[in-house]
């Protein structure tokens, strides 16, 4: 076989392969750019971390409430406000404030002793108020009503002034002023009407659950309660 034959054969054999060769990598190509969109497309979690993951969503509200709340074998008015973050509609994390407005509570029958001296006393009217920590699920997040059981955990505080030690000995001081702290729970339930995108009352049932020191008669589990009341959502949900 010369030369030119030789050749020849090369070419044809070259021509053979580079065709299913170029094929081939063409379809490489193809094949990488289709998985480069794809990992494009998808959210870098080492530049963007948690908060910015796709399934990620992040709101806030405040609540404002009023309830009446049974403490002391009475019923007395309670403000509440509360701050909450909700994590992809469900989880709410957040803190609660909530002190007693109305001056109808009193103390009498725990702390005073008028029965034995004759004496009918002022009112004695306490200065109640509880603070801590929420924690939330709620249900049904994308219905027109929703629930949301909460539990709370924080510190719960009264105040007042006990003229009884007066009364009893009449050189002792005329008054004396008690200040109590005290560990609180609070477990709560609570029934949201999704009305807007920014606005939501609703109604909620629960009860105080307090630990901690006592005065006399009034015991530390005195200054818990249980309440029912109404409440006003405004933010983001």
């Amino acid at each position: 076989m010369n030369h030119n034959h030789i050749s020849k054969l090369l070419a044809v054999l070259g021509l053979i392969l580079w065709i299913p060769a170029g094929h081939l990598c063409a379809q490489a190509d193809s094949t990488y750019r289709s998985v480069q969109r794809q990992v494009d497309s998808q959210p870098d979690s080492t530049r963007n971390g948690f908060f910015h993951a796709a399934r990620f969503h992040s709101s806030f509200h405040v609540q404002f409430e009023g309830d009446a709340a049974y403490m002391f074998r009475e019923v007395g008015a309670v403000t509440g406000f509360q701050v909450a973050w909700v994590i992809n509609h469900k989880i709410s994390i957040g803190a609660a404030f909530s002190i007693l407005t109305s001056n109808n509570v009193t103390l009498n029958q725990y702390v005073n002793s008028n029965a034995a001296i004759g004496v009918i006393p002022n009112n004695i009217t306490p200065q109640l108020m509880s603070a801590g920590l929420t924690g939330g699920y709620i249900f049904r997040s994308g219905k027109k009503l929703s629930f949301e059981p909460q539990l709370g955990l924080g510190w719960a505080y009264i105040h007042f002034t006990d003229p009884r030690a007066g009364w009893a000995d009449p050189a002792a001081s005329k008054s004396e002023t008690y200040t109590g702290h005290y560990a609180c729970i609070s477990p709560s339930v609570s029934m949201i009407w999704n009305a807007t995108k920014v606005f939501r009352p609703g109604i909620v049932v629960g009860g105080n659950a307090v630990f901690g020191q006592n005065y006399l008669d009034v015991k530390s589990y005195n200054v818990g309660s249980v309440y029912g009341g109404v409440f006003l959502r405004f933010g983001t949900f």
